[in-house]
């Protein structure tokens, strides 16, 4: 008798039950992949417009700090920053910045090397932009590709942007007295030298002004962005009678007279010496006077013969600081020092 073999159906509803099952997988597979497919291009759509808003918003700081600094007027750096926002294309139109997403104020480096910014602060040395694509912006929220099957519609990407500029009008007071004769005199006009070409190099709007003394003080050039005229009457000076650091001072602040707003322009003096104050009033009352109206005072005491107490005590009554320079190639180094750090600009 033939017999039958039962385990046949069972094999094949097995291997259908196993068809069925790689079918759910697959599609399962098939769905997760487009899932995935459609995130990836929803991030990588999300940081090409990030990348955007951070290009646009950059530029637009940098536009209204560059307007800021030449025309010293806020109205204008808005308008600036605004027109150059639009020409920058974040997820295919122009970005539309309000007046109140660019903010003015002051930049100040800190002990950790990070310059704090202080809306409103003056003078006026940073602004700050924040650029957005947010529902409550000018420009609105970016639409997602896939957005709903994702179940987020929108994407809201928000930069800030502050750029600091440096811009100072500067008087520079170097000593002529007759200690200065010789190689210290030939070692002041190196410095001064480097510390022209060194602001030269920073291309910044910065002014130089610059005064002597010895028995009195000289004006010699006032306050001009032309700094080769500045090394010009530097190499006209000769050396010759006492110290008067208060007559030096005095001739520095009627240069400053002319100075910029301190709304806008932070207003410094170098004074320079080599010696003792030996003629003339005292200058520390001067050192006061001069602060009071915002002005900075950096001191450089040059030589072992220089008065370096009484200059510290000016620059720390005028919120500067106070450098010695004992060699000709120390007072090199001073001067480009005070050249770099008076030249920074740092967008954050």
């Amino acid at each position: 008798m033939k017999q039958t073999n039962l385990s046949r159906p069972h094999s094949n509803s097995r291997k259908g039950a196993r068809r069925g099952a790689m079918l759910i997988l697959l599609a399962a597979m098939l769905v997760m992949f487009f899932v995935a497919v459609a995130f990836s291009v929803d991030i990588a759509y999300m940081h090409l417009v990030r990348g955007e808003l951070r290009a646009a918003t950059d530029a637009a700081t940098k536009a209204a700090s560059e307007t800021l600094a030449r025309t010293q007027d806020v109205g204008q750096a808005i308008t600036r920053g605004k027109e150059i926002a639009g020409e920058n294309l974040v997820a295919g139109k122009g970005l539309v910045l309000a007046d109140t997403d660019i903010k003015f104020g002051n930049s100040k480096l800190q002990a950790d090397d990070r310059f704090k910014f202080t809306e409103g602060a003056r003078p006026l040395n940073s602004v700050l932009v924040e650029g957005k694509r947010t529902t409550g912006s000018r420009s609105g929220s970016v639409g997602l590709f896939f957005g709903k099957l994702l179940g987020t519609e929108f994407f809201e990407p928000t930069e800030r942007a502050i750029a600091t500029f440096v811009e100072r009008d500067l008087v520079v007071v170097v000593d002529t007295s007759g200690s200065m004769a010789g190689q210290k005199f030939a070692d002041l006009q190196r410095a001064m030298q480097t510390f022209i070409s060194t602001l030269k190099a920073a291309k910044l709007q910065t002014r130089v002004g610059l005064a002597s003394y010895s028995s009195v003080g000289v004006e010699r050039a006032q306050l001009t962005s032309n700094l080769d005229s500045i090394s010009k009457a530097m190499s006209a000076l000769q050396v010759g009678g006492f110290t008067s650091i208060s007559g030096g001072m005095e001739a520095g602040s009627r240069i400053m007279k002319l100075a910029r707003s301190g709304d806008i322009v932070e207003r410094a003096m170098i004074v320079m010496t080599d010696g003792l104050h030996n003629t003339g009033p005292e200058p520390e009352p001067i050192a006061i006077a001069l602060a009071n109206q915002n002005i900075v005072i950096h001191t450089i005491t040059f030589g072992a013969d220089a008065d370096r107490v009484r200059m510290q005590r000016i620059a720390a009554v005028a919120r500067g600081e106070s450098f010695h320079a004992d060699t000709g190639v120390e007072l090199n180094k001073v001067f480009r020092d005070l050249a770099l750090t008076l030249s920074t600009v740092i967008t954050e």
